[in-house]
């Protein structure tokens, strides 16, 4: 049965910082992301208390290196972190957090179920380790890519596969997984699943597409269908959602009567700028260079 997912908001985080006064630049509140809430921010030295939670949390140092200390579970660790430090309080655990001078942070939090899939265990993103400050050069650039994404206000279609790479590499860095039980059938999206999602994504273009709504038009849950969908196209559903805009935006782009703005709206895309920046990066020119050209 497809389960809806519910919008990571502000209200489901720490807290912290709002608390202590944390200069945020960018925000995913508002953007309707549901596998992960992230902010991009620079924080004045604070001390303060990070409570358990049912999803994880990673911070990503940005700026560095700075001293941090640590305590939880009565145990205290002291750290001078450099620039790509990452802070990772798994879900179900508590710490105290003392930062000792300002730094520009990433905060994402990530879903429990998104390390359910991976790992083989209900509980694991309870069963993972705690992380003081390590590098790791793929959690950096998923993280990273997630700070990009966030700047953008992008939907969640956009960051979901992101989510789930992060939420895999803590798996495969600290959690023990369990012994390998019988193999399992190798599930794959039929043709007529492919093309039941081209027809929803065809008459939905000018709305915002999730990508729950995408795998409820296969009749799969959102975490098989993400993980299938890229195997069977080679791209993820937000490039797939995104080259079709693009398509049709060139197709709209030949009515001069249709103004940009109208254009941007007709395929899907939040706003003029949003209709810009997509098209030039996939194109490599301006819609309105594009319409120029073809006529």
């Amino acid at each position: 049965m497809l389960q809806a997912r519910t919008v990571f908001g502000t209200g489901e985080t720490h807290g912290i910082l709002q608390q202590f006064g944390a200069r945020v630049g960018a925000s995913s509140e508002g953007l309707g992301w549901t596998s992960a809430f992230a902010s991009t921010q620079r924080e004045q030295p604070f001390e303060g208390r990070f409570h358990a939670l049912s999803d994880c949390l990673m911070v990503l140092h940005r700026g560095g290196p700075v001293d941090v200390a640590f305590n939880m579970g009565g145990r205290s660790v002291s750290r001078h972190i450099p620039k790509g430090g990452i802070f990772f309080l798994p879900a179900g655990h508590e710490c105290n957090v003392h930062l000792r001078g300002p730094l520009e942070t990433t905060h994402i939090y990530l879903r429990a179920h998104l390390f359910e899939a991976e790992s083989g265990s209900p509980a694991a993103a309870a069963g993972l380790a705690p992380i003081f400050g390590e590098r790791d050069p793929v959690l950096e650039h998923l993280a990273g890519a997630v700070g990009e994404i966030v700047a953008e206000s992008a939907p969640s279609l956009s960051v979901d596969p992101i989510a789930q790479a992060l939420a895999n590499r803590f798996i495969d860095i600290n959690f023990k997984k369990p012994s390998a039980g019988p193999a399992r059938r190798d599930y794959r999206l039929t043709e007529r699943q492919l093309r039941r999602v081209r027809e929803f994504i065809d008459q939905n273009i000018d709305s915002d597409i999730r990508l729950n709504a995408m795998a409820g038009a296969c009749g799969v849950s959102p975490d098989y269908f993400l993980r299938m969908f890229k195997s069977a196209v080679g791209v993820s559903p937000y490039q797939y959602l995104l080259n079709l805009r693009v398509d049709r935006a060139k197709i709209l782009l030949s009515d001069e009567t249709c103004s940009l703005a109208e254009v941007a709206l007709r395929c899907g895309f939040s706003h003029q700028e949003h209709l810009s920046r997509m098209f030039r990066r996939f194109t490599g020119v301006a819609p309105g260079r594009y319409r120029r050209g073809s006529n």
